[in-house]
């Protein structure tokens, strides 16, 4: 995969697919040590011991599916990829296959679950995840904070709209499919009080995947405070 260390966790990673179709053969792996300024496509989020190569490469792949399916399925739109370390690779590679999540359609644009930090902006909606709480400030990005403190939004869930819909056309659905596909109430919010709302992104919808973050915001504007229902 056109590394020359170990992979460790946290990492960061841009891959090139040489067959020009993603997720279609091997990618040439490089690092994003800043997570950001090469619009990682994902990152490494664990790893599966094996006591030998042939093991890695029968086992290397359903083990990484496995243990990366709980994060999988708090995220719109990624995959589970694993590398599977070479005969002569192996013991450098601690004897471990290393467990990506990449965007299913794209670039991911920033690091994911508990490599992200609590206050930072979002460069876009794909490392959004279930039951994040999120400070949206008018006109302006949206922060990861701390559901045990006051937030504006909460994610719920995912939702897709049409292939041909623009982003703007989007923005005059989106509220709309997230309140019929991921109704707050499901959820144990009171509908007197709270409302489905939404988050689409530029960098994300351009990918093609088209995938809204619905989310659970006050019906007056307000601030939630605590872990919700």
């Amino acid at each position: 995969m056109g590394l020359a260390h170990p992979l460790k966790a946290g990492d960061c990673v841009v891959a090139e697919w040489g067959s020009g179709t993603r997720f279609a053969g091997t990618p040439t792996l490089t690092l994003d040590p800043t997570c950001a300024d090469r619009a990682p496509d994902g990152q490494v989020m664990t790893f599966v011991p094996l006591a030998s190569a042939a093991e890695a490469r029968a086992q290397g792949t359903a083990g990484c599916e496995e243990r990366t399916r709980a994060l999988r399925g708090k995220l719109a739109d990624v995959r589970a990829v694993a590398v599977v370390p070479s005969e002569a690779g192996f013991e450098a590679a601690g004897g471990r296959v290393a467990c990506l999540v990449l965007g299913a359609h794209g670039p991911l644009y920033g690091p994911l679950d508990g490599f992200r930090k609590e206050g930072a902006a979002f460069t876009d909606v794909g490392t959004m995840q279930k039951r994040d709480c999120l400070r949206v400030p008018p006109a302006r990005t949206a922060l990861l904070v701390a559901c045990s403190g006051p937030h504006d939004q909460e994610v719920l869930g995912f939702t897709r709209l049409g292939a041909g819909l623009t982003l703007a056309q989007a923005a005059k659905q989106q509220d709309e499919a997230c309140a019929r596909d991921v109704p707050p109430g499901d959820y144990g919010f009171d509908p007197s009080v709270y409302r489905a709302a939404s988050l689409v992104g530029d960098l994300m919808w351009k990918t093609g995947a088209h995938f809204v973050v619905c989310t659970v915001r006050k019906q007056n504007g307000g601030t939630m405070e605590g872990v919700g229902p």
